[in-house]
């Protein structure tokens, strides 16, 4: 499901944790991107966005974090939520990227993260093939390759070093 170019994939949400509505919800991002309390999230629900604010987000492990839905008030409410995907807020793909293509270079070092396999590898360089640049990514002394192509380089952080994408539907699973 493919929705506004604003929203970003945060995870997915696991089970409940507790009695008062808490959910653990596996994170799909780099640690410290993550929406902050009384922001608000878009839980997938019949293949709908539906928003909910924040009111308690505690990061557990690089993994998992700890969330608290405002009016989700106990463990039955939040249980409706469980294997729901979340979305929030992102500012999208960089409008630079259009600009960066063809210095390549500055990429090199960049952590690369999968919207659904989360943490992907480091890009080692970007391959310069006509046409259809290709990004070179090392997981774990795996190389994997992606096309390097607004259509599924959905942000980058020069700040944090980071690409964000949406690889297409079965192109990890060619290599892990």
């Amino acid at each position: 499901m493919h929705y506004a170019e604003d929203l970003s994939l945060l995870g997915e949400f696991l089970k409940t944790h507790g009695i008062d509505g808490h959910l653990i919800l596996k994170l799909f991002l780099v640690k410290d991107d993550e929406p902050e309390e009384g922001e608000p999230v878009f839980v997938e629900i019949d293949g709908i966005p539906v928003p909910f604010f924040i009111s308690e987000f505690r990061v557990i492990s690089d993994y998992t974090a700890l969330v608290k839905l405002d009016e989700v008030d106990n463990s039955f409410h939040a249980s409706d939520y469980v294997n729901c995907r979340v979305f929030y807020h992102s500012s999208g793909a960089d409008e630079t990227l259009r600009k960066d293509k063809g210095n390549f270079d500055k990429f090199k070092g960049f952590r690369v993260v999968d919207r659904k396999h989360g943490y992907s590898g480091i890009l080692e360089e970007v391959v310069e093939c006509p046409e259809n640049p290709v990004m070179k990514i090392d997981l774990k002394g795996k190389e994997i390759l992606v096309p390097f192509h607004d259509d599924i380089i959905t942000e980058i952080d020069y700040k944090k070093r980071v690409i964000k994408i949406s690889a297409p539907e079965g192109l990890f699973d060619l290599y892990l």
